[in-house]
């Protein structure tokens, strides 16, 4: 299972099963000195980055060996550079399970993020509305 990781016991959430976007490289546009990451080149894209469905079966394989109550997208760096991020979010509600996104909130103000953001469930979305009420209409 390349692309998931965990489960990882988290104050807030519980048991999260991880899913890493990019995860033979650092992929993010910021190289911040707090970062638990390696220094690494800042970039605006994720290299190579991995198909939806090889990263659905690996979520799939994960929902057979472990228990775990929400799955958290992160990219070993910033998801939201994953090309391919709506479709992903489409499929992984499928699975009935919350979904977290780990991001750095830079490209928050990108309309295509904001949409995808908007299929997250509604809790998600009140939590956004309510600390950045300017980007949901």
């Amino acid at each position: 299972m390349k692309y998931i990781f965990g489960p990882i016991s988290s104050r807030r959430f519980g048991m999260s099963l991880g899913i890493d976007l990019s995860p033979n490289v650092k992929s993010c546009n910021f190289d911040c000195i707090y970062c638990e990451l390696e220094k690494g080149e800042k970039t605006d894209t994720i290299k190579n980055p991995p198909q939806v469905e090889d990263i659905i079966n690996d979520v799939k394989k994960g929902f057979e060996k472990f228990q775990f109550d929400v799955l958290t997208i992160t990219a070993n760096g910033e998801p939201t550079l994953y090309p391919y991020l709506d479709e992903l979010v489409d499929k992984l509600q499928t699975f009935n399970k919350k979904l977290l996104i780990l991001s750095n909130s830079s490209t928050i103000n990108n309309p295509q993020i904001q949409q995808i953001l908007m299929l997250l469930p509604k809790k998600q979305k009140y939590f956004l509305k309510q600390n950045q009420p300017h980007l949901l209409h």
